[in-house]
């Protein structure tokens, strides 16, 4: 979890403690029971989203990982399959392959 949302769930705990302590104080000012409930279960909703993009991150740069490394061999391949073409056959012929290299 990052640090901001870590020290945000905090906060929040913090608060409603306080808020529970002094309920009597609040209540009448709209920071009700079901304020506070409501309050709670938002953060754990937020903390759920949170882990869940932070899991999402994660799969991010192994997925972006993958895609380098096969991008990479597709080049090469591309560039073993040039090397036959442009040393087998004329330079006129190269557009018939797909190569429209000039050299």
């Amino acid at each position: 979890m990052s640090k901001t949302y870590s020290e945000q769930i905090t906060k929040v705990q913090l608060l409603t403690t306080g808020l529970k302590k002094n309920i009597e104080l609040v209540k009448n000012k709209g920071l009700d029971e079901h304020f506070i409930s409501k309050l709670e279960a938002e953060i754990v909703l937020a903390a759920g989203y949170n882990k869940e993009t932070e899991q999402l991150r994660i799969d991010l740069r192994k997925k972006t990982i993958q895609a380098n490394q096969k991008l990479a061999e597709v080049k090469q391949m591309v560039k073993e399959a040039k090397k036959v073409i442009k040393g087998d056959f004329a330079q006129t012929q190269w557009k018939e392959f797909g190569i429209i290299d000039k050299r």
